[in-house]
């Protein structure tokens, strides 16, 4: 990884809802990205970060947007992960998330200069995102969390592992896994308690590079 620029290709499995109906999905993803630190060492480290949020985190989750009814059924009734979006789940809206996103856990040592999105319900059309392209316009968003944690970035613009939001009693929710905590294979390991995982409501003001997507 000593090289100054390069790009990565993966793909993840999905379902979506759109209009309150279930669909199968599967995206295919090249990132276009620009190490900043020159420790081999930590461009290792955060760029397996990286792999991890596409290998585990968004794979196999429900993306939905935050208003679908049926999201809240399942919400309830079911175990399963979500991507909560701001808007439909429709495949330029997706790019941005995962463009300020993958940005949000790299937290500068690695920066995403582009991700292009295409999938499988997505009529064959790829969607490339920069932080100067208007898609992150998309991300756009007003009074996302009750006035209480009104201070707080959605989870896209964050460094944790969420991939949606809940207010718990002492914080926001902060995601499924850890990334301090590790297995065996040196992955990130899901808590059992993460139901209960929140962030201390405190406000750290920062800002991300390329990162549209909270109107104040």
């Amino acid at each position: 990884m000593n090289t100054k620029s390069f790009s990565w290709c993966t793909e993840f499995k999905s379902i979506i809802i759109v209009d309150n109906e279930l669909f199968h999905n599967i995206y295919k993803v090249k990132i276009g990205i620009r190490p900043v630190t020159d420790d081999l060492e930590e461009q290792t480290q955060y760029f397996d970060r990286l792999k991890f949020l596409y290998t585990y985190i968004v794979a196999n989750t429900v993306i939905t947007g935050r208003d679908e009814d049926l999201y809240k059924i399942l919400a309830v009734e079911t175990n399963n992960r979500f991507i909560e979006l701001p808007r439909p789940p429709y495949d330029q809206i997706m790019a941005a998330v995962l463009f300020a996103k993958s940005n949000a856990i790299l937290e500068g040592k690695i920066i995403v200069d582009s991700v292009e999105l295409s999938s499988y319900q997505g009529d064959g059309i790829s969607y490339t995102v920069t932080k100067e392209g208007s898609e992150i316009e998309l991300l756009d968003v007003d009074k996302w969390f009750s006035t209480k944690y009104n201070k707080f970035d959605p989870w896209w613009l964050r460094p944790d592992t969420a991939t949606y939001d809940k207010e718990l009693a002492k914080g926001i929710y902060t995601g499924h896994f850890s990334w301090q905590d590790h297995n065996e294979h040196n992955e990130p390991k899901a808590d059992p308690q993460h139901e209960e995982n929140a962030k201390i409501f405190e406000f750290n003001p920062r800002v991300l590079d390329g990162g549209k997507g909270k109107k104040k």
